[in-house]
């Protein structure tokens, strides 16, 4: 892109040798929590022996280090590293912190169980929310549709969660660790979607909210490594995936669920026959399927193969009746099982080692088939929704609260907008398969590039829609934002790098901007916060030192714009171009790559997307680069 890469390559060589030159692979590495505690609670310190996590397929190098020390040369020892502005150095050195994590092992705090509590004397002795508040709680979401059993314990019934806390309660034995992590990861979403539904209590409610919190992680810690297959088991490893996801501790719930998937099978839940299943019932069904579901999405999340085969399965693709559920929302669920089909052949045909070695040919026809498949489970989604708002009777029943009646029309509308921002990062990544349109400056196709404006156009509405509800756009935020492969960012900085795209660097700048007052809502949502705002101002600053660069013949601005192409090249968002030996224009391609170089482009910008969706669980240097954001009329086009 930006010229004179060798002549300062050659000067900083006389001055220092970098260390690292290894060719070997490196791949950003996660660090995951023990779950094999059964006693001691305390939090693990660090192993520096520990191996790092594999994630994701990638062909980043080691000379990711060696980038690393060539820009500290260069803002140390050159002479336009003297002039150069905070805000490009700080841009620069943000980079170079990326990369720099790419390759060491890490702390992953936001992984571990921080509020699990000492248990001498075993679970039972953990003190709970009082009894009769519980029996109240039980009793009241008989009689409407909570919305904890219709998101975050949809595969159990009330009834059965009801007669799961008599046996706690009410013990006349011993119960299991699994029964009183269903219990409390039961009553903790109770407990929170009352703070909002309720607010003459609230007080009251967040401390058994925290209470039954604290019990859940204390739980979940002492869980053993090798548990017996048994139908609660797998409900309270699920419930902990549910709680994990909520709190965007990605790496757990990828754990939990990977257990939860191992013992489905080996319950023989995956080979149920038609005939074996009483839908009204049996709870096999929902357990798997959303076994199935986390299985998939988490999967194509951290760039790795699904534990659940989808030709391993002959289990009829519904959840059944046991949820209690109007109709309509039993078609919602059946969607959702088609949706992680959709999302494990992304991975499987498209993304995964084996899908990059294939033809280009083949892996275009298999994203626009794909693509299809995904339109129209999206078509089938509006047609509910449709049915859903036209009676609200169906979705509400029994219920003459009005304030009550607001909210939950208000969640519905919440979930379907939602799952459309889902389908549109959905549609990005699989458009991003397909080769760029001719004729276009961009390594990105039209209707990937539309995929992920359109994406970022519907998260701006349920920004608004869930304006003055914080429960609600939480949720949103969580189980969307966080929890997807949310492609469209990296889609639009990448493009911007490219093309210097003005409404697209607006579009991340609004995006980055919307974010911010809700940095406050977790760790995970901070540091997602803080690298968009990361993404955003290196794109706009590298935007700069390109025009510079160009139209005033800018020496140092081409060399700043060189130290920008290597790091983006080594994330994976940039293909590294030849450059000419002198001058500052690029030399001109020779026109569209190779399907080799294709298939190597496609399998690094996958694994760059990923590694940009774990930089929640790091640690960015604290960057405020002070940037001006771009003003923007109301009502712009977009």
């Amino acid at each position: 892109m930006l010229s004179n890469f060798t002549e300062l390559t050659t000067s900083l060589s006389l001055n220092s040798t970098p260390g690292h030159t290894s060719g070997t692979a490196v791949a950003p590495t996660y660090t995951s929590p023990s779950l094999e505690s059964s006693t001691a609670c305390e939090t693990p310190s660090i192993d520096e022996d520990t191996d790092g996590t594999f994630e994701g397929n990638s062909s980043m190098t080691a000379h990711t280090m060696f980038a690393s020390e060539f820009l500290e040369q260069a803002v140390t020892s050159t002479s336009f590293g003297q002039k150069m502005s905070p805000n490009m150095r700080n841009a620069l050195a943000s980079l170079r912190q990326m990369v720099q994590l790419q390759g060491r092992q890490t702390d992953s705090h936001e992984n571990k169980l921080v509020h699990q509590k000492p248990v001498p004397r075993g679970l039972s002795q953990l003190p709970l929310p009082p009894t009769e508040l519980v029996v109240k709680l039980l009793r009241d979401i008989k009689g409407r549709q909570s919305i904890t059993f219709m998101r975050d314990c949809v595969f159990i019934t009330v009834d059965s969660f009801t007669d799961y806390c008599r046996k706690v309660f009410f013990a006349t034995e011993e119960y299991s660790t699994a029964l009183f992590i269903i219990v409390n990861a039961g009553l903790y979403f109770l407990f929170q979607e009352k703070l909002v539904m309720d607010a003459s209590a609230k007080k009251d409610y967040l401390e058994y909210h925290h209470l039954c919190r604290d019990n859940l992680e204390t739980a979940l810690a002492s869980l053993p490594l090798i548990m017996p297959p048994k139908r609660e088991t797998v409900e309270a490893l699920l419930l902990g995936v549910t709680y994990s996801i909520s709190n965007s501790k990605f790496t757990l719930a990828w754990q939990l669920n990977s257990a939860a998937a191992a013992m489905c099978q080996a319950l023989g839940w995956h080979r149920l026959q038609p005939s074996e299943v009483d839908e009204t019932s049996d709870s096999r069904l929902a357990s798997f399927w959303f076994c199935y579901m986390q299985d998939k999405s988490l999967s194509l999340r951290f760039g790795r193969t699904s534990i659940i085969r989808d030709l391993e399965i002959t289990t009829p693709r519904r959840f059944g009746n046991i949820t209690h559920m109007s109709e309509p929302w039993r078609h919602v669920t059946a969607l959702w099982i088609q949706t992680g089909s959709v999302l494990g052949d992304t991975y499987d045909h498209l993304y995964s080692p084996e899908a990059l070695a294939r033809p280009q040919e083949a892996r275009v026809e298999t994203a626009r088939h794909l693509a299809d498949r995904r339109k129209q489970l999206f078509k089938g989604l509006q047609q509910i929704s449709a049915a859903l708002k036209a009676d609200a009777g169906v979705t509400i029943p029994g219920r003459a609260d009005s304030r009550d009646q607001d909210f939950q029309l208000m969640m519905v509308d919440m979930i379907i907008k939602s799952a459309e921002v889902s389908h549109l990062a959905c549609l990005t990544l699989i458009y991003r398969a397909l080769p760029s349109s001719p004729g276009v400056a961009s390594s990105f196709n039209i209707e990937c590039l539309e995929a992920a404006r359109l994406a970022f156009h519907r998260h701006e509405d349920c920004m608004d829609l869930t304006s003055d509800n914080f429960f609600a756009k939480a949720g949103y935020l969580r189980w969307t934002l966080l929890y997807d492969t949310f492609a469209p960012l990296v889609v639009l900085f990448c493009h911007v790098i490219e093309t210097s795209d003005h409404d697209d660097l607006q579009r991340l700048c609004r995006f980055t901007s919307s974010l911010e007052a809700v940095a406050s809502l977790s760790l995970a949502m901070e540091r997602f916060h803080r690298t968009c705002k990361v993404l955003y101002q290196v794109a706009a600053l590298y935007v700069e030192a390109k025009a510079q660069s160009c139209e005033q013949k800018d020496v140092d601005m081409s060399i700043i714009g060189n130290d920008f192409d290597m790091y983006l090249s080594q994330l994976g968002f940039i293909s590294p171009q030849p450059h000419p030996v002198s001058g500052s224009m690029p030399l001109p391609t020779s026109g569209m790559p190779s399907p080799d170089q294709t298939s190597v482009q496609l399998g690094d910008w996958f694994s760059g997307n990923n590694y940009i969706m774990g930089l929640m669980e790091e640690d960015l240097l604290d960057f405020d680069a002070g940037l001006n954001p771009p003003q923007f009329q109301p009502g712009a086009q977009f």
